[in-house]
Order: C-alpha cells, then structure tokens, then sequence
C-alpha cells in the first residue's frame, strides 16, 4: 500500500468490517470518516450500546435496503464521553427495554435479563459497567433476533430501520433534542460510490489510515443531514462548560452556527 493513495471511491453501505474503503464502508466506518477522518469500526463518537445496534442492523438489513440507512448515520454520532459515562448506553438500552415489554410482555426468558438492566450500574465501578454493558448487548442480539425470525423481506428491513431510529431518537432526548422526522430523511436504494481521499500514515510505528471525506461530491442525502447534526453538536459545545474541553473530542470540525 502506498503512503498516500489519494482519491478512491467507497462503496456504502456494506456488510461487516473492511480493512480499506476501496472495498466498502460500514455505518461506523462511515461515521469514523465524518468525525475523526480515521479508518474504524469502534468509533467513540457513537455510544457503545448504539453502536451494538448499528452493526447487527447494518448487517442484517437486505442489500438492496442497506443504503437507506446512510442518511441515518449523521443522526447517531455523539459527542464522545469518557468510558465511565453511561448517558448514551442508558438512554438506548432504556428505549429497548420498553420495546421489548410492549412487545412481549411477561416474556419469561426476558425479565431476568431486563430486570438486571433496570438495576442501572455504578459509574465509577468498572465490573459494574463491564458486567451491564455485557447484559445490554445480550438485549440488543435478542431484539435483533426477534426481528429477523418474524419478519422478511421488505417488513424486516422497515423493522430494522424502526429499531435503528428508535435508539437514535432516545440519544436525542438526552440532549434535549426532539425526535426524527418520520421517516427520517428519503430512503436510497442501490449501490453508491462515494469519493474520499485515503492516506497511509504511521503512528509509533502502527500504520494508521486515514480518510477525508470529499463531501462536496457527497450526494445531499448524507451531506445535508451531517450539516444539521454538525449544527446541534456545535450548539451543544456552545453551552457545555467550558471547563470540559473534552466534550467534543474527536469531532474534528463544527460548521458555523
């Protein structure tokens, strides 16, 4: 691989994980590009549980249906939070605990699980948060699971979709923001490519990639909804305390307010 590739066209959205853009992007992937221009799959600028939720519907929704769900992608990025916050873990697992009640009440292979959630854990105790957080992943495969065994085709993708929204929408709410518009933005269907410019650097020796989206040749369905969500995050900086420079790390442009 050269140190510096320039422009190669990425491939939205694809299944699983990619070691280059060249041969497609992932919803985290794509976010890691909005936010830190950096290749990753673990991006922190989307709460841990959420982005539990991403993979499984990234990977789970058709083909065909998969790109609609890019003009979400803006929607999902947060403010990155240091390990011990849990505001956006609780906030969504919060979301699917009420789903999984008003769809399966009384669920008996449930409530041990959501009952252990409902217990919420000591920030500042790390197998608390640890052991939690595991519990919360076990809830986002169920209603994963629950989904792709009674739905198929088109319904499964809309049910995905749904699911995806409703945890974006209780991240929201942290922040004090209303929900999505219903349905959020227009779905897109098909393959897209989308031009980034991919760089080859070395950080203490590890390689590292770099890539910088050319969102003028974005098409409006991701740009624009990156444009607004950098307006709400640049507002939530406005009013942080001062003293918490790190409430926006990691984002590294605001458009202007």
């Amino acid at each position: 691989m050269r140190r510096d590739e320039g422009v190669v066209l990425m491939p939205i959205l694809a299944r699983g994980s990619h070691i280059h853009p060249r041969v497609g992007g992932c919803f985290a992937e794509v976010a890691a590009t909005l936010t830190t221009q950096t290749w990753n799959g673990h991006p922190n600028c989307i709460p841990p549980v959420l982005l539990r939720l991403v993979w499984g519907v990234n990977d789970k929704t058709s083909p065909r249906a998969r790109t609609s769900l890019a003009p979400l992608i803006p929607w999902a990025i947060c403010s990155p939070r240091g390990p011990r916050d849990l505001t956006g873990d609780i906030a969504v697992t919060t979301a699917l605990i009420e789903r999984t009640r008003s769809r399966h009440p009384g669920g008996p292979d449930l409530d041990p699980l959501l009952r252990r959630l409902e217990r919420l854990p000591r920030a500042r105790h790390v197998i608390d948060r640890t052991v939690w957080r595991r519990a919360s992943r076990h809830l986002v495969r169920a209603q994963l699971r629950s989904i792709v065994e009674t739905a198929d085709g088109p319904d499964r993708d809309a049910c995905l979709r749904a699911l995806l929204v409703a945890a974006i929408d209780a991240t929201r709410a942290v922040e004090g923001l209303p929900p999505l518009r219903q349905p959020a933005d227009v779905p897109v269907y098909g393959a897209h490519l989308l031009p980034v410019t991919v760089h080859l650097t070395s950080v203490d020796e590890i390689p590292e990639l770099h890539v910088e989206p050319l969102l003028d040749d974005w098409p409006d369905w991701i740009r624009d909804p990156w444009e607004r969500r950098l307006h709400e995050l640049g507002a939530a900086a406005k009013g942080a305390d001062r003293d918490q420079p790190q409430h926006l790390a990691g984002i590294r442009q605001l458009a202007p307010i």
